[in-house]
């Protein structure tokens, strides 16, 4: 099944609350004709709309949902091993990279994961469907701020930084498989030129480019556009997290909050979206947000049934890899209800 054909059957979304999800969903709406009736922070809520009350029944943006039924477009770490990813493809209900770009990265490690957010893949998805995606000039200053469009659209889930310094092997690979999948459509092109941009402006000679100034310099100028746009999401929207994400949305009556409709439609305006369609009350699903190390004792029960310690596992990512040895290398929510 295709993306668009995915949306064609079920134009419902539920959209992730960070800067990723906003974008991810205002393409969709864009695009696809589909209708957000949901919200969800990634960790122990999930928002929906009246009348679209059903966990299972509509499409998570950028949020992996264990249950099978459930569709879902993200671009975690997801795979426990080879076989569990095989299981994952075969249900039929999940699109990221991980699942398209045939990768496993059980052994290979965090480093090699696809390094961008969900956006640049719904992106290069549609655009080989042959849906032409037609992107704002990405140097286009965003009203209220030190920043442009391209700048607010690599903040998501740091795809700048991975590009420019943090994971660069890594990302180029992953930005010419994007650009395969896409037929290098122009979106995509765009996308990349605008990080070589920010090369040039930084160092315009390419043999210069080695030297620990040069990487000093880079990386001084990646965290001045992020500084820069977390302050955008704080001074505009009252937004505390640097990519753009809120743990709350509605008041103590299931109100969607002010300053989270002017969030989602300024940043649909950036994106010529006007008049984006927001629901106004919503049902508030609760679940336990967990951060833990994954251990090899889990794996029987969870790959059987989704389940740890006898707790239902809702959604869930590997942050480094389920062979990475962290403290901390498994997210997950339970008991969502």
């Amino acid at each position: 099944m295709t993306l668009r054909e995915l949306f064609q059957k079920n134009p419902n979304i539920i959209i992730n609350t960070d800067i990723d999800g906003i974008i991810s969903g205002i393409l969709l709406v864009n695009y696809l004709g589909c209708r957000i009736v949901g919200f969800t922070n990634s960790k122990d809520t999930v928002w929906l709309a009246d009348g679209y009350d059903d966990l299972y029944k509509h499409v998570y943006i950028d949020m992996f949902v264990t249950d099978n039924h459930a569709h879902c477009v993200d671009q975690h770490i997801v795979a426990v091993n080879d076989s569990h990813q095989q299981d994952i493809i075969q249900s039929g209900t999940k699109f990221s990279p991980q699942i398209d770009g045939n990768r496993i990265f059980t052994d290979w490690g965090f480093k090699y994961k696809y390094p961008f957010g969900t956006v640049q893949y719904i992106i290069a998805t549609l655009e080989s469907e042959g849906i032409s995606i037609s992107l704002p000039p990405l140097d286009t200053p965003v009203p209220n701020s030190d920043i442009t469009i391209g700048d607010l659209i690599h903040r998501v889930d740091d795809a700048m930084k991975s590009s420019l310094y943090a994971y660069e092997e890594n990302a180029r690979k992953w930005w010419n498989w994007l650009l395969d999948r896409s037929g290098h459509a122009q979106s995509i092109v765009d996308l990349v030129g605008y990080l070589d941009n920010i090369r040039e402006r930084v160092e315009p000679d390419r043999n210069n480019r080695t030297t620990k100034e040069y990487r000093e310099k880079l990386e001084k100028t990646v965290e001045g556009i992020k500084s820069a746009t977390k302050k955008y999401f704080a001074e505009n929207f009252s937004c505390r997290t640097g990519d753009g994400g809120f743990k709350d949305i509605v008041d103590i009556d299931g109100n969607i909050l002010s300053n989270i409709v002017n969030y989602i439609q300024t940043i649909g305006g950036l994106f010529n979206t006007d008049n984006l369609l927001i629901p106004s009350h919503y049902h508030i699903h609760k679940g336990k947000y967990c951060r833990t190390r994954w251990l090899d004792l889990f794996e029987k029960d969870f790959l059987n049934t989704y389940t740890i310690c006898g707790h239902q596992v809702f959604s869930y990512a590997f942050i480094y890899g389920p062979g990475n040895d962290s403290t901390t290398n498994f997210s997950f929510t339970v008991d969502m209800k």
